[in-house]
Order: structure tokens, then C-alpha cells, then sequence
């Protein structure tokens, strides 16, 4: 499908579908990958990251009037939107440290004995 062919009403409803799913999601029709194609392709932005979709001519024809439909559409663009704002987890950190010297226990350092001459109790 050509991007030509696309009307208002289907701009109308990606702009209010973005617009639910986030306020700072930008979304816009562009041509699908495949020359001939009964997709219709979409291009999703936010916070810098872009990924596209395509979505098949059918069921964005079939969204005027079943608001299931669009409910299929959104989940789609909002899965598609997830993906592209994910960040894997850290990787965790290392299990086999060896443990550090207690600080507690060192000759020559603060506390009880080991303090030399002139110190102490008197």
C-alpha cells in the first residue's frame, strides 16, 4: 500500500493510538519494506530511539468501526514501543570475592595495645 492511499481518518487514528500509549511517542506512516506489500509501515520515535513495524492494510481498514480492532492495533504499537525503550538489566556482580582483612585487627594501629612508648595508660 502506498503511503498516498493513506487518509485522515488513518492519521487521525495513529496520532490519538500514540497519544495513549504516550505522550511523547511519535508516530508516522512510511512506506513497508516490500515494494508490494498490503502492509503499511510505521515508524516509532521517542527519547531517541526509532524502531518500525508494519501493520497489515485489513486490519487498520477494519478499526473505524470495531474498537477491538484497535485495541489489537495499540497493543501491537505498544509492544513494538517497549521493545525499543528496554534496557537489559546489569550484569551482576562477581559471587567469588574473597573477603577483606578486618580493619579492626592490625598491630601498630588505633585502639588497644601496640601503641609504643610515652602512650597508654598511666
Amino acid at each position: 500500500m502506498r503511503l498516498k492511499q493513506i487518509g485522515d481518518r488513518e492519521q487521525l487514528l495513529l496520532r490519538q493510538l500514540a497519544g495513549r500509549i504516550s505522550n511523547k511517542l511519535e508516530a508516522e506512516f512510511v512506506n513497508p519494506t516490500g515494494s508490494d506489500s498490503p502492509n503499511i509501515g510505521l515508524l516509532l520515535q521517542e527519547r531517541g530511539h526509532t524502531a518500525s513495524m508494519e501493520i497489515p492494510h485489513a486490519l487498520l481498514a477494519q478499526a473505524d468501526g470495531d474498537p477491538s480492532v484497535v485495541e489489537v492495533i495499540r497493543v501491537r504499537i505498544k509492544a513494538t514501543r517497549d521493545r525499543m525503550l528496554f534496557r537489559p538489566p546489569p550484569r551482576p556482580l562477581p559471587k567469588n570475592i574473597a573477603p577483606a582483612a578486618d580493619p579492626g585487627f592490625s598491630r601498630g594501629g588505633f585502639g588497644r595495645g601496640g601503641g609504643g612508648p610515652g602512650r597508654g595508660r598511666r
